[in-house]
């Protein structure tokens, strides 16, 4: 695949003009959605929408790209408010219909900017699809660019299992980007969690994974070493968050760190799915593939530009990612 991205700027600073006929690839973004109930510190309940599949998939579509979502919706209220912000932040349902299970709720409490969740997952409407629907769903989406799976969709059955097969099943020449966004307190069975991530792992391309996910994947590990066994199991390149640390990407062919600038935090909630979204947005935005994954210069690019949507991200109360109008003005961002 050629490093020319229509009608943006290379790594090496030329620009060409984008044709008017092109148009961003599809994503398929699989994982749940549901409800955060954010409780203030004076108790005070507010619920909006999450997960980190949604907010991948909304960060995704709001800076311009084409984000299909694989998920299940609910009938209740809830899941009308589902509808609704998929909808505004241009996200499209690949199995649009209305699923009688209430939809999955989280409480989150922030203690220092930080959440907290507590999970209600059983029997609702996000994890209830089927391996066959899912499957032909998928058939129907021409010319799928990428594929994320991620966050609590790798541990609750069905989705867990269905969404494994979809990714091993995966056509090799379309990229693969695995986030566990590991919730310990929703795992069951702990080594059965981390033999599928490591199977995900080994089909995957790209894997975020932030230096807790790392401490809960590999307990008796440093981070470091964590991170080269994610690579060791198959995948391409391990990107590495920590806060407001520099971010760690690691490859067969690149060691990078990326500076992350200094903001005022409103709160963390979707910084990690805002990141994701944001590289996804701009790698497939950019027409690059699999090829582009072992050059350092794009790489940097790409991790730097996703950056700047979780700084963005991160001064707003929820998970709310810049819309395409708010990042022109980035750098790496006038492609779009």
């Amino acid at each position: 695949m050629s490093r020319r991205s229509p009608g943006g700027e290379l790594p090496d600073g030329r620009r060409e003009e984008r044709c008017p006929c092109v148009r961003t690839p599809p994503v398929a973004v699989l994982g749940e959605n549901l409800v955060d109930l954010l409780v203030a510190p004076d108790g005070a309940l507010n619920g909006v929408i999450g997960g980190g599949p949604l907010n991948v998939a909304r960060t995704i579509g709001r800076l311009g790209g084409d984000a299909r979502f694989l998920t299940g919706v609910s009938v209740d209220a809830f899941g009308a408010l589902v509808r609704a912000a998929l909808e505004e932040s241009a996200v499209r349902l690949v199995i649009d219909r209305r699923i009688d299970q209430p939809t999955a709720l989280a409480v989150v409490e922030l203690v220092g900017g930080i959440p907290h969740y507590h999970f209600h997952l059983n029997d609702t409407a996000a994890f209830a699809l089927g391996a066959a629907e899912c499957t032909e769903a998928l058939a129907g989406v021409d010319d799928l660019a990428a594929y994320y799976f991620g966050t609590l969709g790798l541990l609750v059955e069905p989705m867990a299992t269905v969404g494994e097969s979809l990714v091993l099943a995966t056509p090799a020449d379309t990229l693969v980007v695995i986030d566990p966004n590991c919730r310990p307190h929703a795992v069951r069975d702990e080594a059965g969690y981390r033999a599928r991530v490591a199977r995900l792992c080994a089909r995957a391309d790209v894997v975020k994974v932030s230096t807790e996910d790392l401490a809960y994947l590999y307990p008796d590990r440093s981070r470091h070493d964590g991170a080269r066994d994610i690579l060791g199991h198959g995948a391409a390149v391990v990107m590495v968050t920590d806060g407001d640390a520099p971010v760690r990407v690691l490859g067969d062919h690149v060691d990078l760190e990326i500076d992350v600038a200094t903001i005022e935090v409103v709160d963390t909630v979707g910084a990690g799915d805002a990141l994701v979204g944001g590289f996804l947005a701009w790698w497939t935005g950019h027409h690059f593939g699999q090829a582009q994954l072992h050059d350092g210069p794009t790489l940097r690019a790409a991790v730097s530009a996703a950056i700047e949507i979780s700084r963005l991200t991160c001064q707003r109360a929820g998970a709310e990612p810049p819309r395409r109008d708010e990042v022109l003005h980035l750098e790496g961002w006038r492609w779009l």
